[in-house]
């Protein structure tokens, strides 16, 4: 038997407005599973200055990456209308309350 990856459910269920809940639903099992879930709960650190300690700048890089996958789940994941909408947009945490206030779900972050 093939291994079909979690991330398929995400490509299977693209949001289209309708299916808010349970598109978000959906996310957050995936980003949960591959550790990236943290990127809508907690900010950015602070770039790290160039003495910073190997653990700062670890933290630092380890987010911006967690952010830059989320990111591209979170859009492979919508339709093309949305996905134009959301282009421009860096930060996962700014793209959850962009959609939450799109389509009146309750703010991932009051969980």
């Amino acid at each position: 038997m093939a291994q079909v990856s979690l991330s398929s459910i995400l490509n299977q269920n693209k949001l289209t407005g309708d299916n808010f809940t349970d598109w978000k639903m959906n996310l957050l099992i995936v980003l949960s599973f591959e550790k990236h879930k943290y990127v809508l709960e907690k900010y950015c650190p602070p770039v790290p200055k160039e003495n910073a300690s190997s653990a700062e700048s670890m933290t630092f890089d380890n987010w911006v990456n967690s952010n830059e996958i989320a990111r591209c789940y979170m859009m492979a994941s919508m339709n093309s209308v949305l996905q134009k909408q959301h282009e421009g947009y860096l930060n996962t945490r700014d793209i959850m309350h962009n959609v939450d206030d799109m389509f009146g779900g309750q703010s991932v972050l009051d969980h």
